[in-house]
């Protein structure tokens, strides 16, 4: 394929992000999954892949009941940017169906509160709220998850107690 003068601009391989939530490109095409029923979150777009870019995105896909967020690799936290959660059901006879229900935690304290989702959805997480875990049940078909991260620069997460 020829190279154009834009390929600074094209990312072709997702890194994966490492316990200290940096990106991390493997040595290899074969990039390993965090479990059974969770790649983990792939990053396919940061400023340490594009050094013009001011944003994260990530995916991953969710093929099974898994709790994220619960402690291990993440846990419960809040950062100085917005964050988008898009969970996108993958049957194309009804794109609207998730596939499976997410119960996605919001706030802290007395002001934490549960959200459940069934359907393709998004959930917007302003600067500062404290959000996690996400607790998935009732899979019965892979759904595609992407978090946005618009101006992030770099993941800068601060746990809360609950």
């Amino acid at each position: 394929m020829p190279a154009s003068r834009y390929d600074k601009y094209v990312v072709r391989k997702p890194a994966i992000v490492t316990g200290d939530y940096q990106d991390e490109i493997p040595d290899t095409d074969k990039i390993p999954v965090s479990s059974p029923v969770d790649t983990g979150p792939r990053v396919i777009f940061s400023p340490d892949r594009v050094k013009e870019g001011n944003s994260i995105i990530e995916y991953g896909i969710i093929s099974g009941d898994v709790t994220i967020g619960d402690g291990f690799i993440t846990e419960p936290h809040k950062h100085d940017y917005e964050e988008i959660f898009v969970f996108l059901g993958t049957d194309p006879g009804d794109t609207t169906d998730l596939g499976a229900e997410v119960e996605f935690w919001l706030g802290e304290g007395s002001e934490r509160d549960k959200v459940i989702i069934n359907t393709s959805s998004s959930i917007y997480v302003p600067p500062g709220l404290a959000h996690f875990p996400q607790i998935w049940r009732n899979v019965v078909r892979p759904v595609m998850t992407i978090v946005v991260m618009p101006d992030a620069q770099k993941r800068v997460l601060k746990p809360v107690s609950l």
